[in-house]
């Protein structure tokens, strides 16, 4: 009797594991069977429709009648001539055992779903298109109104269609922290079980988070939260003001560059951030804190106090917040290049537009060395700057898109190039990066770290690139994610990494204080040499 019982009880099937197999048949049967993805289902309409059955049914053999009976109302599948493919695919994201699962599906219905597979759709699909630069486009997914708290069976909804976008398009999937399907698992309770509109939301927070990327954010609403006036780094382990947004209103809050913030109204600073880890996007852990807590300063009231510690001294100062178009940031007056002496000239790229880099790297040529400040989110001008960097064109990337042929899989492009001359220049080239270096800057660093004779000084980028796709989340909740794999052309994953640096410079809290740029210190070293 007891093995009986054991028997039985390894059969029985979890309210949230069919709950996790109806959201995982129906993505998959939206972008692989090719009557659905023709579009002409209500394809939402038909998941709820199946909730209760798949709710009611008690054991394996009444789970899977249910998708047979579901597949079978379809429409048949003719034999499909294209999908027997040989194509070289990067397949580290791509994996459908979970269609041959034998505590969930019977050998029929795992066969079926096989059979779905091998004859997929290979027509123009209504919910997925590709960009020109190869990165997904989704569409034609139904417009929610009114949905910011939806009922249980729409939540739920909710979360299949995100999650099946990231299942099948997402080029970093295999990079996250945690499986895929466990986060899936973990989820359904949470949205499930969210008990009004702010549990919902942060656990949709809660779920972006877990691509480990920090091109993943979502919006609610289209009310801005006012922002401190500070930049704030993760230094020697403490939150650190590091930079301002507007130097004028950080002067009028007395802000001074180095402060620790210790307490935010009252509240230990540290462990409020450490709270709100799992609500912000990052790449890396670095990232992750730095995110967390600007999460944890900004906010809808007008001012906070602020517990600092400032050369040895603790005070506390009343902050006020802003509209962060009041800091007019982008504004800011700023170099955009300058010579140190007769041997070193510098290019703040943050401000290089494309007609400035011919002049500027001509007027350059007679020096040992140029600094390049990438510490910024540059023009997408690399290629016209390559042309002064390198004496013959190299490889500087790869870059892998996804399959709407079959999903999930993707494939690689023609590696990237930088241009070339034969007046490129001789002497040192000095590559500025920091935690600031993100998506257009780190594709741009890779490019020139191709040059020919080049230096990457600096500390852990971003690791977000690739491009952004932006979509819904159901509620018309805008939202978005990396959209195409980027690489070093020896394979090497500059996401989450962030890319390669051959000597590390972290700025201290005393270097702050000084006022002291202590990466660009190190490149004036190095360009003496």
């Amino acid at each position: 009797m007891g093995y009986t019982a054991g028997i039985t009880a390894q059969q029985s099937i979890s309210e949230t594991e069919k709950l996790a197999s109806l959201g995982k048949i129906y993505g998959f049967l939206k972008y692989y069977h090719p009557e659905v993805a023709k579009g002409e289902f209500d394809w939402d309409q038909q998941c709820i429709a199946q909730l209760p059955k798949v709710l009611k049914a008690t054991d394996k053999n009444a789970l899977s009648k249910v998708y047979s009976d579901w597949i079978q109302s379809l429409g048949k599948i003719k034999k499909c001539r294209k999908c027997d493919t040989q194509e070289d695919y990067f397949d580290k994201n791509f994996d459908l055992s979970w269609t041959q699962d034998p505590r969930l599906f019977t050998t029929e219905l795992s066969e079926t779903l096989t059979y779905i597979e091998n004859n997929r759709n290979q027509k123009k699909s209504f919910y997925a298109a590709k960009e020109r630069v190869g990165k997904i486009k989704i569409t034609n997914e139904p417009n929610y109104k009114n949905f910011e708290y939806p009922e249980e069976a729409y939540r739920l909804l909710g979360l299949f269609k995100y999650w099946n976008i990231i299942e099948y398009f997402y080029p970093y999937k295999y990079l996250t922290d945690q499986n895929w399907d466990a986060v899936l698992i973990e989820m359904i309770p949470k949205i499930k079980e969210a008990a009004n509109k702010e549990a919902y939301q942060l656990a949709i927070k809660e779920l972006i988070a877990k691509l480990d990327d920090a091109h993943a954010w979502v919006n609610f609403s289209n009310q801005s939260q006012k922002y401190l006036p500070l930049q704030l780094s993760h230094l020697e382990n403490k939150a650190v003001v590091s930079g301002f947004y507007n130097d004028s209103l950080a002067k009028l809050n007395k802000l001074k560059l180095g402060d620790v913030i210790l307490k935010v109204n009252g509240k230990d600073f540290a462990k409020e951030a450490e709270k709100n880890l799992k609500y912000v996007s990052g790449s890396n852990t670095n990232n992750k804190i730095k995110r967390a807590y600007i999460y944890t300063l900004n906010g809808s009231e007008d001012q906070v106090v602020l517990t600092i510690e400032r050369e040895g001294k603790r005070q506390q100062l009343p902050v006020n917040r802003y509209d962060f178009r009041d800091f007019e940031y982008w504004n800011t007056p700023q170099v955009k290049s300058k010579s140190f002496d007769e041997n070193v000239g510098y290019i703040n790229m943050a401000r290089l537009k494309g007609e400035d880099v011919e002049a500027v790297f001509e007027s350059f040529e007679n020096k040992k060395a140029i600094i390049i400040d990438l510490r910024n989110y540059p023009a997408f001008i690399y290629k016209r700057c390559t042309r002064y960097l390198n004496s013959e064109k190299r490889d500087f990337t790869k870059i892998y898109t996804p399959s709407l042929g079959y999903p999930s899989r993707f494939q690689f492009k023609k590696p990237l190039q930088t241009n070339s001359s034969n007046k490129a220049f001789k002497g040192k080239i000095i590559v500025l990066v920091n935690e600031s270096t993100m998506s257009r800057a780190e594709f741009t660093a890779m490019a020139f770290q191709t040059a020919d004779n080049v230096v990457t000084v600096g500390n852990q980028t971003a690791g977000a690139d690739g491009d952004v796709v932006r979509f819904e989340y159901l509620g018309g909740f805008q939202t978005a994610m990396s959209g195409n794999g980027v690489v070093y052309p020896d394979g090497t994953e500059s996401q989450r990494n962030g890319v390669k640096i051959d000597i590390e410079v972290k700025p201290t809290i005393d270097g702050l204080r000084a006022g002291r740029d202590e990466v660009l210190e190190k490149a004036l070293e190095i360009a003496k040499q």
